[in-house]
């Protein structure tokens, strides 16, 4: 079986590549119309709408090469920071909300060898990743037998109260679509931590079109149990390149940590 398997876990990241390509898809058919014999009118106009397109286009392709291994390899540095967070003896059970390709719940797994996890995803639909590629990853990196990978939604979690030592999300609940209240995806994960148990989550909680106000968010919180909560801006405790910093990618992203 082994021999079937690839030598090295493949780990996508957060930027889907299919957005990518509509963006860039699009910014050069209106540059292609930029070239045609056609009126003045109509090649400066469609050179004009080609560049909200080519911006974006560019952000993308940007992101995907700093978050990639082959780039900046900043979505594993940023899972590392997350990792170090987790105050903990290892013993017990772990949460990774929004489990994607399984390079967090991994590393949570190799850091905590006595710990068993639990990663769950919506994974399918116009996603990229997918659960067997998961229990792959997870099987090449030798820790597949201490990981539970399973398909749910973070709004509505399959697990009793009080259920998880630890509990960690990175970029996920704003993505949730079938709650339309990201406070209420953020407390069902509160509802399955055990109390004293400690959490690390990480997402655009500074946009408040998602989030709403973010000391309202917090006193929410504080309200629904929470004994102990720090909140911190990603680029005060992590270096990150500038263009990672537009408002579409990480500049609103801030790491939630605390305990129940």
């Amino acid at each position: 079986m082994a021999d079937n398997l690839k030598t090295k876990a493949r780990y996508q990241t957060w930027i889907r590549i299919y957005k990518l390509l509509i963006f860039l898809v699009i910014s050069l058919i209106f540059l292609w119309v930029t070239l045609l014999p056609v009126h003045l009118y109509l090649r400066v106009l469609s050179g004009i709408l080609a560049l909200p397109f080519i911006y974006i286009a560019f952000i993308l392709s940007y992101s995907v090469y700093q978050f990639a291994a082959f780039g900046g390899n900043y979505q594993s540095k940023i899972h590392d920071l997350m990792v170090a967070k987790v105050n903990w003896d290892g013993k017990g059970k772990i949460l990774d909300i929004g489990t994607g390709s399984g390079s967090l719940i991994i590393k949570l797994a190799k850091t905590f060898p006595n710990s068993f996890l639990t990663g769950i995803d919506y994974w399918g639909g116009n996603w990229e990743y997918s659960k067997a590629q998961c229990h792959q990853n997870a099987v090449i990196e030798g820790v597949s037998e201490r990981i539970d990978f399973l398909k749910a939604s973070a709004a509505d979690l399959p697990f009793h109260e009080d259920e998880f030592d630890r509990i960690v999300s990175c970029l996920t609940f704003h993505e949730v679509k079938d709650r339309r209240n990201k406070t209420e995806v953020i407390k069902e994960a509160l509802r399955v931590l055990k109390p004293g148990g400690e959490f690390v989550f990480l997402d655009l909680f500074m946009d408040e079109k998602i989030f709403g106000d973010e000391k309202e968010l917090l006193n929410i919180l504080k309200k629904h149990g929470v004994s102990e909560l720090n909140s911190c801006k990603l680029d005060k405790v992590m270096k990150l390149p500038k263009l990672l910093l537009n408002k579409k990618v990480l500049g609103n992203a801030m790491i939630l940590s605390g305990r129940k």
